[in-house]
């Protein structure tokens, strides 16, 4: 049966005739797309990756709701800006002055760890309200040193993030193609959050598996890479640890995908036996995220990563380790 999404992404679409292995390498691949590596600016998980996000790959980040899924990957999105990566975020779930607010908060924050000083609340006040108050902000920015700085921040990489906020039938898979087109091959990096709010032309309802077949063959045919935000099916929302065959439509999107990366908080995802006689250490976790490394199509998978949170700012500290304690396989939560 013909899947009306996949039409839509491979419209157009065709392929050239092969070559010999002898002629690639005598020539090079001229006729597709070169690969880049592009860092997410997340150590080691860079590191684990051999670099970073691939071009031509479908990367998804899954998690319950509220475990930092947007913030991961707004982040990146920032980092790989800043590296001089043009990056589209399309975002289904907050709109464009919001997410506007949460970079100069993320870019606040940094600013914040780098000198040790804390964040008065007049400041995170002005920064969340500088996406719909523009004027008010600037006003602010005269008299805040930080505010100042955090904004010349983003401007610096201001031209090559571009945020796009849309509902599922103005912003569907054939309109975020053309968008890709229209850039004129101006982008290396296209976020999608999330992968259950997109459509087909039309409105038409799919599957999260059928929109990530789609979003592969953007990938590829544009020769970017694409990240998907992806959440928990209904029956694993009580679950300490979410796994890849715990998203939805977990079975084609675990086909489709090459790389994948699962959140959890670190409190409920490791084994009681670490925290059972000690609240501080507890306490301690519960500001802690788990980014495990569930599928690599290349390198290495089963990797699991922690990084703290700084959910005040809508950001991780970027700089984390590699995870001692042991994780649970996933266990639902029953008292």
């Amino acid at each position: 049966m013909s899947n009306p999404i996949v039409d839509q992404a491979n419209s157009g679409r065709s392929f050239a005739p092969g070559r010999s292995i002898n002629k690639i390498m005598d020539s090079g691949v001229t006729d597709s797309a070169p690969h880049f590596v592009i860092p997410t600016g997340f150590e080691p998980l860079d590191s684990a990756l051999d670099g970073g996000l691939r071009t031509s790959d479908l990367v998804l980040v899954g998690g319950l709701p509220g475990i930092g899924k947007t913030v991961a990957t707004l982040q990146w999105a920032r980092h790989m800006a800043a590296a001089g990566f043009p990056v589209v975020y399309a975002c289904y779930e907050h709109d464009e002055s919001s997410l506007f607010s949460r970079l100069l908060l993320s870019e606040v924050g940094d600013l914040a760890q780098a000198s040790g000083d804390s964040t008065s609340s007049e400041t995170r006040r002005a920064a969340i309200a500088a996406g719909n108050d523009p004027v008010a902000f600037n006003d602010a920015a005269r008299g805040s040193l930080v505010l100042r700085a955090a904004r010349a921040r983003m401007q610096a990489y201001g031209d090559d993030l571009m945020l796009c906020s849309a509902s599922p039938t103005d912003l569907d898979v054939a309109a975020l193609d053309r968008l890709l087109t229209d850039r004129g091959g101006n982008t290396a990096v296209l976020f999608v959050d999330h992968l259950q709010k997109v459509s087909t032309a039309g409105g038409d309802e799919v599957t999260v598996d059928e929109i990530a077949v789609a979003l592969k063959s953007i990938a590829m045919r544009h020769g970017i890479a694409v990240v998907g935000v992806v959440g928990a099916s209904a029956g694993a929302l009580g679950m300490r640890r979410l796994r890849l065959q715990h998203l939805r439509d977990a079975e084609g999107i675990g086909y489709e995908s090459d790389l994948v990366i699962m959140l959890n908080d670190k409190v409920t995802a490791i084994s009681k036996r670490h925290t059972a006689f000690d609240t501080v250490r507890a306490d301690d976790f519960r500001g802690q995220v788990v980014m495990s490394i569930e599928k690599n199509r290349n390198g290495p998978s089963g990797i699991d990563l922690e990084f703290r949170k700084d959910f005040a700012h809508y950001r991780f500290n970027p700089i984390g380790s590699v995870l001692e304690e042991q994780l649970i396989d996933g266990v639902m939560i029953t008292e």
